[in-house]
């Protein structure tokens, strides 16, 4: 029975010995208010803000071609129609490959930079974990609950400010 007891200390020590020091970080709240973070999304409108507009523009003259055509039809000849149902055939498949287009680069360009961010935030956490002395440092995404007390992402958000 002893023995037993002992046994039963000893495990439980150990268990408590190798939980080690832990917290956990918000990740989404890392990836949208870190600096670095908002920078990248400012880049992004930047760099893709003005095609995007194009699009827009392009998809109403679209839209305008199309109303026009139905207002007109009844009065058209028949190559007129033709005329027009090609040009607006053509400005839909400008429009297509406009989109996916900038879709694409958008894509890539957003693959790029949130790696960039995300060595940045990994950087800064174990950084942080280094400095002070924590085993582990944990993602929500890893999580079912955890305390506000172990809750460390204000503090690396602070040092990512730096």
């Amino acid at each position: 029975m002893r023995i037993m007891t002992l046994l039963l200390l000893a495990l439980v020590a150990v268990g408590a010995q190798a939980a080690g020091k832990t917290a956990f970080i918000n990740s989404k709240v890392l990836l949208e208010q870190s600096p670095q973070a908002i920078k990248a999304n400012t880049l992004l409108k930047e760099q893709f803000g003005g095609r995007e507009q194009d699009l827009r523009s392009l998809a109403k003259e679209i839209q305008e071609m199309e109303q026009n055509y139905k207002r007109d039809a009844a009065i058209m000849s028949a190559e007129q129609k033709q005329k027009a149902e090609d040009s607006i055939l053509q400005s839909r498949r400008r429009f297509q490959l406009a989109q996916q287009s900038l879709r694409e680069d958008l894509q890539a360009m957003q693959r790029e930079l949130l790696q960039g961010v995300q060595t940045e935030i990994r950087s800064a956490i174990r950084d942080y974990g280094e400095a002070n002395g924590y085993d582990f440092i944990f993602t929500d995404a890893s999580i079912a609950y955890a305390s506000d007390a172990v809750n460390i992402t204000d503090e690396i958000l602070e040092i990512l400010k730096r």
